[in-house]
C-alpha cells in the first residue's frame, strides 16, 4: 500500500477530525516527515482531501467528514454481492464487451509517455481503458484506499492524450458511484462504466 492511500486510511479512521502531519507521521510509523508532508500537499492539491490552516498548523480531513461520516451503508438497490467472476474472468468479459461497444478489439499496452500498462489499449492508441473489480469494506464501507488507486488511474489515462478514456467497474456499482459524487469533477475526460458479471453494460454519469 503506497504512503497515499496509507493516508488516506488513517484520515477516514479519524473522521470526523483531522490529522497535522507529524499525527499522521507518529500513527502510521513514517519516520520522514517531509514525505508525509509532500504526500498531502499533493493529496490536497489533487483535491483528495482538505486542508485547513488551524493557527499556524496544517489539518488534513476528507472531504466529506462532515457530512456524512465515516461509515456509510449502500442502498437497499446496490447492495454488495458475492462475485461470481474473479478479477481476470472479469477483465477478460470487460474487454469483449467494452470491444463491441467501441467497435475495436483491445490488448494490454503502454502508450509513449506514461509508465503503465493499461488493461486495454486499442491498435491505433486511440482508445485506453481500466479494468476495476472492487466492493465496499464489508459491503458498507467507503474504502478510501481504493478510491485514490481510481484517482491514480484517472491521472495516468488522462495523461496519455487518447482521445477516448474509460475505467469498467465490476462486481459492486456503489463503488465508482460514491467516487463519481465526490470525485467526478476530476474525471472530466475518463468515462465510467459498471459492468454486472452476466455482461449488461451501464454508463455511469
Amino acid at each position: 500500500m503506497s504512503y497515499k492511500e496509507r493516508i488516506l486510511d488513517y484520515l477516514w479512521s479519524v473522521a470526523p477530525g483531522g490529522a497535522t502531519n507529524g499525527q499522521i507521521a507518529r500513527a502510521l510509523g513514517i519516520s520522514s516527515q517531509q514525505t508525509v508532508y509532500m504526500t498531502t500537499q499533493e493529496l490536497a492539491g489533487r483535491r483528495l482531501i482538505r486542508a485547513a490552516k488551524e493557527g499556524v498548523t496544517w489539518v488534513f480531513y476528507t472531504l466529506d467528514a462532515q457530512a456524512d461520516g465515516v461509515a456509510v451503508r449502500a442502498s437497499t438497490a446496490s447492495t454488495a454481492r458475492t462475485g461470481t467472476l474473479t478479477p481476470m474472468n472479469f477483465e477478460a468479459l470487460a474487454g469483449r464487451i467494452l470491444g463491441e461497444h467501441y467497435g475495436t478489439t483491445f490488448a494490454r499496452g503502454t502508450l509513449a509517455g506514461v509508465r503503465k500498462q493499461f488493461d486495454y489499449v486499442s491498435a491505433n492508441q486511440q482508445i485506453v481503458g481500466d479494468a476495476k473489480y472492487y466492493t465496499l469494506v464489508a459491503g458498507e464501507r467507503l474504502p478510501p484506499a481504493k478510491f485514490a488507486t481510481i484517482a491514480e488511474h484517472v491521472w495516468l489515462q488522462e495523461k496519455t492524450g487518447a482521445p477516448t478514456q474509460f475505467l469498467v467497474f465490476g462486481h459492486d456499482r456503489e463503488v465508482p458511484v460514491r467516487w463519481l459524487e465526490r470525485y467526478g469533477a476530476l474525471a472530466d475526460n475518463v468515462q465510467f462504466f459498471f459492468l454486472s458479471d452476466e455482461g449488461h453494460l451501464e454508463v455511469l454519469p
